[in-house]
C-alpha cells in the first residue's frame, strides 16, 4: 500500500522577511497613515467661521438680557417703595421717592418737618446732616435730584411717571416748595406715617419694551405689569 507523499507546503518553514528602507519609505508617503494636522488656512477658516456665528447669535442674546434687567428694575422699584413705605411707619417721618426723567437715577430720603430737630437725639444730628441733604452722584455728575442718586439696572431709564396731587401733597408744597422739583425730575412719591401715599404712576423702558408701574394711595402697595409696547401703556 502506498502512502502519498508528504505535502511539500507542510514541511516548507515561514521566513520573516525584515522591512526594508523602501517599505518604510513607502509608508511615510502613505497619507492614509500618516497622522494629519490642521494647516494655518484651515485654522483662519475655523475662527471666521466662529466669528460669524457669534456676531450672528449675540444680538438675538442681547434682547432677551436686556428685558430681563428692565423685569429686575421694576422689582427693584417696588421694593424701594416697600422699604419706604415701612421706614415712614416705624420712623413717623415721610419718606419721598424721587426720580429723574430720561435717566436711571432716584433717590428715597425722609422729609423732615422740623420736628424731629426739636428731639436732639443723634439721629436727627446724622439725618439732618449736610451730605445727607445733597451730594454729587456716585458718577460725579451733578444730579437734579440734589442727592446721591441711586441706580436703575443698565439700560433701564424712567421713561415717564404722574403723581396724582391731593390736599397733602399741595399743603407741603406750600410748607416748602423744593419739595416739588420741576425739570426733568417728576413729581416725587410721598409715603406717609399711616401707611398710605401718593398715588402715581411709572413707567420704565430699555427702549424696546416698557413695564407700567402703579402704586395704590390708600395701601401704600405697588404692582408691576410685564413687558409692553408703547401701544399697550395704560394711561
Amino acid at each position: 500500500m502506498m502512502w502519498p507523499a508528504p505535502s511539500k507546503r507542510r514541511n516548507e518553514r515561514k521566513t520573516i522577511r525584515p522591512p526594508t528602507c523602501s517599505d518604510s519609505m513607502r509608508r511615510r508617503r502613505d497619507p492614509a497613515r500618516r497622522r494629519r494636522g490642521l494647516s494655518l488656512l484651515e485654522m483662519m477658516l475655523v475662527l471666521a467661521v466662529l466669528v460669524a456665528a457669534a456676531a450672528i447669535a449675540l444680538p438675538a442674546l442681547h434682547g432677551p438680557m436686556s428685558d430681563q434687567r428692565l423685569r429686575k428694575a421694576a422689582d427693584l422699584v417696588l421694593t424701594q417703595w416697600a422699604r419706604a413705605r415701612l421706614e415712614a411707619m416705624k420712623t413717623g417721618q415721610m419718606q419721598v421717592f424721587r426720580y429723574e426723567i430720561g435717566t436711571e437715577y432716584y433717590q428715597v430720603q425722609p422729609r423732615f418737618d422740623g420736628s424731629i430737630l426739636l428731639e436732639g437725639s443723634a439721629d436727627a444730628e446724622r439725618l439732618m446732616a449736610p451730605d445727607m441733604l445733597q451730594s454729587p452722584v456716585a458718577d460725579g455728575r451733578d444730579s437734579l435730584l440734589g442727592v446721591a442718586g441711586k441706580r436703575l439696572p443698565s439700560g433701564a431709564t424712567f421713561f415717564a411717571g404722574r403723581t396724582d396731587s391731593d390736599a397733602r401733597s399741595m399743603q407741603l408744597q406750600n410748607e416748602d416748595p423744593n419739595v416739588l422739583l420741576s425739570g426733568t425730575t417728576a413729581q416725587p412719591i410721598i409715603f406717609y406715617p399711616d401707611g398710605t401715599a401718593s398715588q402715581s404712576v411709572l413707567v420704565l423702558t430699555n427702549e424696546r419694551f416698557f413695564v407700567q408701574l402703579r402704586l395704590r394711595g390708600l395701601t401704600g402697595v405697588g404692582r408691576a405689569s410685564g413687558l409692553l409696547t408703547i401701544e399697550e401703556i395704560e394711561p
